[in-house]
């Protein structure tokens, strides 16, 4: 895979939301990882690794030190490797299993990695109920969906910036 596949992953997306009756913010990742047999961890990591999933054992391991919304975000990047990369997982779990801190628009020019950050983003912030509040402060919507504000302005310069 030289490139992300992001119409694929937001198909993904829109699936998920779907078969989950996700209609209103904030987006309830643990129940939404649960529905599809993952179980979530709260486990003491290293400082700069934010997460992880055991794909034997179905399990999600979150960083406890972690705020509420950067373990969202983990829950949901690691669900994107579950639906979208099982075989990448497979053939490289060293690789792909464990997600270290970086910022979400940087330069990590892995497209497994781009895919999986864009599914978190959109899962947790659908562009269907992003619509509602694009006028709000950013901080605002952020509260909203439960995620940071970074991740709000990820979803902003992906939805509405007209130069990328």
């Amino acid at each position: 895979m030289d490139q992300p596949d992001y119409q694929k992953t937001r198909q993904r997306v829109d699936e998920v939301l779907k078969e989950n009756f996700v209609l209103s913010p904030p987006v309830r990742i643990e129940d939404i990882a649960a529905n599809y047999g993952l179980t979530l961890v709260e486990a003491d990591l290293a400082d700069d690794i934010a997460g992880f999933i055991d794909q034997t054992k179905k399990k999600i391991y979150v960083n406890k030190n972690d705020s509420d919304t950067r373990q969202a975000f983990t829950i949901a990047h690691e669900l994107g490797h579950w639906l979208l990369h099982r075989t990448q997982l497979n053939s490289d779990p060293d690789k792909y299993a464990v997600l270290y801190r970086k910022p979400l628009g940087g330069s990590n020019g892995d497209p497994v990695e781009k895919e999986a950050n864009f599914f978190a983003a959109h899962l947790l912030v659908p562009k269907s109920l992003l619509e509602k509040y694009k006028d709000e402060d950013p901080n605002t919507i952020a509260k909203i969906f439960g995620v940071s504000p970074e991740v709000v302005g990820y979803r902003m310069k992906n939805e509405y910036d007209t130069r990328t």
